[in-house]
């Protein structure tokens, strides 16, 4: 939604890039020789496509070269060579880390063309560069209403979305993505191609369930049980409301909102800055048919929406209106964190005077948003049966900016704004005491002082452990990633 928010303001040009010089040598050569598929070096036309990272703070940071992997024989060519030569890589399938975690400056290792994806009943196999818009294809194509839960976002790749745990939509009735997963295969630090699940490699398989990205290995193909949707058809609604007495009013209502549904209700409150108002946008699905569904959006109605979209769809086409457009690349800084219980009523004003001061409206974006896309299902796992910890959280709390393209393209990342940097650390501290101190690993942050235990809480050590045994030479190396454990 930050994207949306970014691109009505017209401030971004994703081709924004700063591409180093093109250096083929005998190495690179060699590395090239060995592929199915190919070297995109930056004087090729789809360069910056395949290497400009999401977050363009983090634009000056590109690869000599991305190697697009068609096969596993090519990942594993990729990682060998990059091991024996010094190299420094990156994992990257959507693209989609909101930090550095999938650029470099040595070599990309691209698995984007790996995308085939195959629907067996039940069961689902897909490579993993398959994004979130070939399971839209193919899931509803389907004469059986089986579900992979996951994000909304057409480009975000599913093996990140996966790695990290993936929340989306319909987690609160159906579980995260890796809770659907079964069995992985993986490239490891060494070049061997492994296969993990619960019976084979299974602290591996666990690690992988939440232990985020790049930390272990490549992965290169999923294997996931589905889960049958309950309903043939499904409520969608947006409402926008503005104002400040509004869209606090609209905050309170969405939480009780989401009481009445329990798990059959997930969305969100967006709170954005205009240029000259604050407003919200409550967006998200009821799994129920229309006259309940009114009931459970009552308290929403009675405030008076600006504008209102609600409408009983069949399933499939409910699942496809929720998905985001598809926005370019920006320069953003997001911040999240888990709450246990819902928000105190004074709460929502607050945050809604506070975006109203948004130092920057017309020229960036501030905004909030209380994410309904955990709870419910996640929660019946418990804590350690996963790397992802975060089975006690209600809701994700999520500060948002961004501004205009970064002027320097000789450093990384590029500085936030003071105005913007101190309108978020007030709403930080505004958010910090109504959570348990968690944030969402798929929400990178380089904010955080306690990273790793924000992002992996009592299962850290145990991930240490795993990281330990698969690359012990901290091979799949980034800034955030996983630590090896000390001494």
């Amino acid at each position: 939604m930050a994207a949306a928010g970014l691109v009505s303001l017209g401030l971004f040009a994703g081709s924004w890039s700063a591409a180093p010089a093109v250096a083929r040598s005998g190495k690179w050569n060699q590395l090239q020789r060995q592929l199915t598929g190919r070297l995109v070096w930056p004087d090729d036309a789809n360069y910056v496509r395949l290497a400009q990272p999401r977050n363009l703070r983090y634009a000056a940071l590109m690869p000599k070269a991305v190697a697009l992997c068609e096969s596993v024989d090519d990942v594993v060519a990729s990682v060998r060579w990059a091991r024996d030569t010094g190299t420094p890589f990156s994992i990257r399938g959507g693209g989609h880390n909101y930090t550095s975690g999938s650029s470099s400056a040595g070599l990309v290792i691209s698995t984007r063309r790996m995308t085939r994806a195959r629907l067996t009943g039940s069961t689902l196999r897909a490579q993993a560069g398959a994004r979130n818009r070939h399971l839209s294809a193919l899931l509803p194509s389907s004469r059986e209403y089986y579900l992979l839960p996951g994000g909304n976002c057409p480009n975000v790749g599913v093996t990140g979305l996966t790695l990290g745990g993936g929340i989306g939509p319909n987690a609160t009735w159906a579980g995260l993505t890796a809770d659907h997963l079964r069995e992985v295969t993986m490239v490891t630090a060494v070049g061997a191609v492994v296969t993990a699940s619960a019976k084979v490699h299974p602290d591996l398989f666990w690690g992988l369930r939440g232990g985020a990205g790049g930390n272990f290995g490549v992965v290169t193909d999923l294997t996931y049980d589905l889960v049958e949707v309950p309903v043939t058809r499904a409520t969608t609604f947006q409402l926008e409301f503005r104002g400040v007495d509004d869209v606090g009013r609209a905050g309170r209502a969405w939480q009780s909102a989401r009481r009445l549904g329990g798990r059959l209700i997930s969305g969100s409150w967006f709170v954005f800055r205009t240029t000259d108002d604050v407003a919200c946008r409550v967006r998200g699905q009821v799994l129920m048919g229309e006259t309940d569904a009114e009931d459970v959006l009552a308290p929403l109605m009675s405030i008076g929406p600006r504008s209102s979209d609600v409408n009983t769809r069949a399933w499939w086409d409910a699942y496809l209106w929720y998905r985001t457009p598809v926005s370019p690349n920006n320069t953003f800084w997001d911040r999240s964190l888990y709450a246990e219980e819902d928000l105190p009523g004074d709460t929502f004003d607050e945050i809604a005077r506070h975006v109203s001061e948004f130092p920057l409206p017309g020229r960036a974006f501030g905004g909030f948003q209380l994410l309904g896309w955990v709870g419910g299902r996640v929660n019946d796992v418990p804590p350690s049966a996963t790397a992802y910890v975060h089975r006690s959280a209600r809701w994700i709390l999520e500060a948002m900016s961004g501004w205009g393209n970064p002027t320097d393209p000789s450093i990384w990342p590029t500085p936030v704004p003071p105005e913007i940097r101190d309108w978020v650390e007030a709403l930080w501290d505004t958010l910090r005491p109504l959570s348990n101190g968690h944030s969402y690993q798929n929400f990178p942050d380089p904010g955080l002082k306690d990273w790793a235990r924000a992002y992996y809480g009592s299962n850290l050590d145990r991930l240490m452990r795993v990281k330990a045994t698969w690359d012990p030479d901290d091979v799949f190396t980034y800034p955030q990633g996983i630590p090896l454990p000390p001494g």
